[in-house]
């Protein structure tokens, strides 16, 4: 197995320049250590190993119960997944409560997405073992997200953090993950899938957009928070890991490092739908559910 991880360059000074960036608590409040020059991962009870380019893509200590639900889902460890994945989970969270004012819908998820396992030539079959991606059909249908796949040697980054009793990010470090029928499940959505899949107003969204409003909001969507983005209420959120408001510039700078802007099909920043806030309340959606775990 341990040919499967790489070892971690993980220190305290990439840690503490996360930290620096508002996206990683500092060490006594997070509860975090670095990994450097461990060639296998040995995490203390309690622990888990997460990856520095997680955090720039909307990861959080405690996690979301909603990315918690989707690993029990489908089985998984958070070191199973690549950051595209979770910046994808991010940007699905983020769209959910900003832009249509409900928690994260599952259903919906799973109309959207599944998951797939890793190519079997070269590469860990543990950190980065399986991969989300829009289901087939869907590409049209969903947020235009060039993600930059051009990310090298976030596996070599990894370090330990504190989470809390009970959560379902707790996993082998050894497990290598089999394909489950859960990874490309797609029962007949109706109802709410196609109610929702209405409501969204397509055509002025795009995954630029909703990200941009997320780092703009300091806010990490997979965290776990006092409350949603519906009712962000500003630079004094108790939500913001920061209140430090980003400079445009550097949000753009961010934003490069997870788009690959060589792609020019995206909404008109004029044209697009504005997100809501306590100043700005969403619609009242009624649903049986929204994150249906």
């Amino acid at each position: 197995m341990a040919k499967e991880w790489k070892k971690s360059r993980s220190n305290m000074r990439s840690l503490n320049g996360l930290v620096e960036m508002g996206l990683l608590h500092n060490q006594e409040l997070g509860d975090w250590r670095a990994l450097e020059g461990e060639s296998y991962p040995d995490p203390c009870v309690g622990e888990i190993i997460v990856f520095e380019d997680f955090f720039k893509r909307g990861f959080g200590i405690p996690v979301h119960p909603f990315l918690q639900g989707l690993l029990l889902y489908y089985e998984i460890g958070i070191c199973n997944l690549h950051p595209n994945s979770i910046l994808l989970i991010s940007t699905f969270i983020h769209l959910c409560e900003a832009y249509v004012g409900i928690e994260p819908h599952f259903d919906l998820f799973c109309y959207l997405f599944c998951l797939r396992k890793k190519g079997a030539v070269g590469g860990s079959k543990i950190a980065c073992g399986v991969y989300l991606n829009l289901c087939d059909g869907m590409k049209n249908r969903y947020l235009n997200c060039p993600w930059n796949t051009s990310l090298t040697e976030w596996n070599k980054k990894g370090f330990y953090v504190r989470e809390e009793p009970g959560s379902s990010t707790f996993y082998n470090v050894g497990y290598i993950p089999e394909k489950r029928v859960s990874w490309t499940d797609r029962s007949d959505f109706t109802g709410q899938v196609a109610d929702l899949m209405k409501l969204i107003d397509w055509s002025r969204l795009d995954g630029p957009g909703v990200v941009g409003n997320f780092i703009c909001h300091r806010v990490m969507p997979c965290q776990r928070r006092v409350h949603s983005a519906y009712e962000y209420a500003g630079s004094q959120d108790p939500t913001r890991m920061s209140p430090k408001v980003l400079e445009k510039a550097e949000v753009q700078q961010l934003l490069n490092e997870l788009f690959n802007f060589a792609d020019d099909n995206f909404v008109r920043s004029d044209d697009r739908m504005q997100a809501f806030k306590l100043g700005r309340l969403a619609p009242r959606v009624m649903l049986l559910t929204d994150c249906t775990f």
